[in-house]
């Protein structure tokens, strides 16, 4: 082992990590590839995935966890089918990261709404929202707080991807059993669009 990976796997094991199996996106910027992946293992320093093509060691990525955010990472290392991925964040996101962590340890995943900002409240609308090419899909909202909304649909865009219904904005962030949850997104030039 070099030196420069001595320390990288030093580095790795300051932050405890926390065992869980959720689902995953990576995005491979070099390869413009969105890739399905499980999350078995999470710290404020990195995490651990599975996925059937894993990209090449030291690759820029972006994990997308579902109930804990967007990370840009390095692939660090490739062992027993599992691919450790090191982050490359600010301190201030490894602190909110530390405290999603703590509440995930102690409510579990069953428990989403406590990781969130803002409590939900039920809905039974039905709506339609617009995606990628101008396409309008039904849907109904389930429920929705400040800062997003959860939709049941049948079709499910890609998570990173921006929807609209009507003039408000969202982002993907997590792919439902029956649906999709989106992030609400603020576009100044939304207004301009229909001229």
């Amino acid at each position: 082992m070099t030196a420069a990976a001595n320390a990288a796997s030093v580095d790795q094991r300051q932050h405890h990590r926390v065992a869980m199996a959720l689902p995953g996106r990576l995005f491979v910027p070099a390869e413009d590839i969105m890739l399905e992946c499980s999350i078995v293992n999470l710290s404020a320093g990195g995490a651990g995935v599975e996925c059937d093509e894993p990209p090449p060691l030291n690759a820029f990525v972006v994990l997308y966890v579902d109930g804990f955010g967007r990370f840009d990472c390095v692939a660090s290392r490739y062992v027993k089918g599992e691919l450790g991925l090191r982050f490359v964040c600010k301190d201030t996101k490894r602190q909110r990261l530390m405290e999603k962590l703590t509440s995930y340890v102690q409510f579990g995943v069953t428990s989403e709404t406590r990781l969130r900002a803002h409590s939900r409240l039920r809905s039974d609308v039905e709506r339609h929202f617009i995606h990628a090419g101008g396409v309008s899909t039904r849907c109904q909202i389930v429920d929705f707080s400040l800062e997003g909304m959860s939709l049941r649909t049948d079709v499910k865009p890609a998570i990173g991807e921006t929807i609209s219904m009507g003039l408000t904005h969202g982002r993907v962030v997590r792919h439902l059993g029956t649906g999709i949850a989106i992030q609400f997104t603020h576009i100044d030039e939304s207004a301009d669009n229909g001229r």
